[in-house]
């Protein structure tokens, strides 16, 4: 019975998922938003560093380092680092600009510029503790 119930539940977990992402998928590349996402990571992953990753690997004896503490190498972890605070400062950009459009609930305009300002500030601090951690500054 327990086993029943559970893969039940995976199945019911596992469908729920796959539905969302194949609508996802489909109102994308019905309005044409697949080929804006893919410019989207393509353009985050170069910030980011990942091309820096693949031609200067970190030296083998190093490969357990998050963050290599050089100007030269960078490891794929630490490029997956700067591409998420990347999106967090994006995701507080764009949700500064929306709390300026809104103009229909003042506690909303608040709350999404609150947000905005701790996304930004926590984007910048990670970004200059990789930096010191990388002995730039």
């Amino acid at each position: 019975m327990i086993r029943k119930t559970m893969e039940w539940g995976y199945a019911r977990t596992i469908g729920a998922v796959e539905r969302w992402l194949s609508g996802l998928v489909e109102s994308a590349s019905r309005r044409g938003g697949l080929i804006q996402v893919v410019y989207v990571l393509v353009i985050v992953g170069l910030m980011a560093g990942f091309i820096n990753a693949i031609v200067f690997p970190v030296p083998a004896q190093n490969q357990g380092l998050i963050i290599y503490p050089s100007g030269g190498a960078q490891t794929i972890p630490e490029a997956i680092i700067n591409a998420f605070v990347i999106f967090l400062g994006g995701a507080g950009i764009y949700l500064a600009y929306v709390s300026g459009r809104q103009t229909t609930r003042t506690r909303t305009v608040n709350l999404y510029l609150v947000i905005a300002l701790l996304l930004v500030a926590v984007s910048v601090l990670t970004g200059l503790d990789i930096a010191r951690l990388k002995s730039f500054g």
